[in-house]
């Protein structure tokens, strides 16, 4: 033990650390883990009995935000029983909880820092600052537990699309602006913003965002996300994040959003579309589970119990339930599991990035013909089509002036040149859309 204890103060300067894995030590000899004898054969057939140990320190600890985590190498013999042993290492160290958790060849027992709930999050210009070289098509999502930046590569095969889960408090809204920011930031892609909750506003006036607001209303969500759906498979040139938060509340009040997502879902990655959706609950149950097959990547924060931190990581041995809050994430893909702390978006930052590019409400897209529904959803008679001349006219009038025409230009216009006399505002709005859309693609 006093070799431990000379490795762990050489790295901390303190005996803190020390005392910390001597006592998780201390509980696996208790348990009669910590080493056994074997019998071994020696000349002459005498036998002799051999000391193994089956659990030793790995001499370092890994301080986060968060946690402190003790390094174990674990013999396989006894694997099993120590990854039942964190209510054991919680009692020894006075603390109300901790985890066990493999990595690799090194079993990890994940220890609450005292007061870290207080500590400030990880800033995005702090995480940003590490490697502001992030490639288009990459999102930040914050810090592992290296303290190395942590980005998501959306374009890889093995992670085309992702979902963001966790309760009220857990930084979900947090990190989901914090991805959005940062494609924002790194160029090359546009961005497709819908949010009824309103916490994606002040990142909806930049350039690059997808008919140039936020979408909030459930109506205009459904809206938006079917044109989204209708257009796969028509060229398009360049990627799109397609960011939907709170996916449970809207496919409650617009029960055909669950089929567009899942058409974003199976065939966005052949277009450039990249799902983000966001829950504060697994979302089996409102997508369907043969859509969360496409969506591989599990950007999971703290949830209510280990049922739910299955259903959202779709392991057993994650231990989502016993995270923290306030942007302590673990990213689960395939057979991978990482922790790391969600950057957070200063409030100075986000009000300088409104400032700079003023929230505005969308360009509402026109519903493809033959619906056979109105703009809200229902039966009855469709949506007039938009006259081919009027479109014409007004991308000449937005060729020649830089903009498109006011909505009086478009009435004054339509009045002298069609028999049926002049369009009203939702027509006349329509028309430009319909104008201006085909004019941008």
């Amino acid at each position: 033990m006093d070799m431990v204890r000379n490795a762990l103060d050489r790295r901390r300067g303190g005996t803190h650390y020390t005392d910390r894995m001597q006592r998780i030590l201390g509980v696996c000899q208790d348990c009669g883990l910590l080493w056994h004898e074997e019998r071994v054969t020696h000349r002459n057939g005498q036998w002799e009995m051999r000391r193994i140990d089956d659990i030793e320190p790995v001499g370092e600890v890994h301080v986060t935000p968060q946690y402190e985590k003790y390094g174990l190498t674990v013999r396989p013999r006894v694997l099993n029983r120590v990854k039942n042993l964190g209510p054991h290492f919680a009692y020894a160290l006075n603390v109300p909880n901790t985890s066990v958790e493999v990595d690799g060849n090194v079993v990890y027992v994940r220890v609450p820092r005292p007061g870290a709930e207080h500590d400030p999050m990880v800033t995005f210009e702090q995480a940003w600052e590490i490697a502001p070289d992030i490639p288009p098509g990459s999102v930040l999502l914050g810090v592992d537990e290296e303290h190395q930046q942590l980005v998501l590569d959306l374009t890889a095969p093995s992670s085309v699309h992702a979902a963001v889960i966790g309760m009220t408090g857990s930084g979900k809204s947090t990190l989901m602006r914090t991805m959005v920011l940062s494609a924002q930031m790194v160029g090359g892609s546009q961005v497709a913003l819908f949010d009824p909750s309103g916490g994606l506003e002040p990142v909806s006036g930049h350039p690059s965002v997808w008919r140039g607001g936020i979408f909030c209303r459930a109506e205009d969500c459904e809206l938006g996300l079917e044109a989204l759906a209708s257009n796969i498979g028509r060229q398009r040139r360049g990627l799109m994040f397609v960011t939907v938060d709170e996916v449970p509340d809207l496919v409650a009040l617009r029960p055909r959003i669950r089929d567009h997502l899942s058409r974003l879902a199976q065939a966005g990655r052949h277009a450039g579309l990249h799902l983000i959706v966001g829950a504060q609950h697994p979302l089996a149950s409102e997508l369907g589970s043969s859509t969360l097959r496409n969506i591989a990547v599990r950007l999971v924060g703290r949830v209510a119990d280990p049922g739910a931190a299955y259903n959202a990581t779709g392991r057993r041995d994650s231990g989502a339930e016993s995270l923290r809050g306030r942007g302590d994430f673990i990213v689960v893909n395939g057979s991978t599991v990482r922790h790391f702390q969600a950057a957070c978006p200063s409030v100075e930052m986000l009000r300088h990035w409104a400032r700079r590019y003023p929230p505005r409400p969308p360009r509402m897209p026109v519903r493809p013909s033959g619906m056979g529904a109105n703009r809200h959803g229902g039966g009855g008679r469709g949506l007039d089509e938009i006259p081919d001349g009027v479109v014409k006219e007004i991308r000449r009038f937005a060729a020649e002036n830089g903009e498109a025409p006011s909505l009086n230009w478009v009435y004054r216009m339509t009045r002298e040149r069609l028999p049926t006399g002049g369009f009203g505002r939702d027509k006349a709005q329509r028309a430009i859309d319909a104008a201006m859309e085909d004019k941008g693609s």
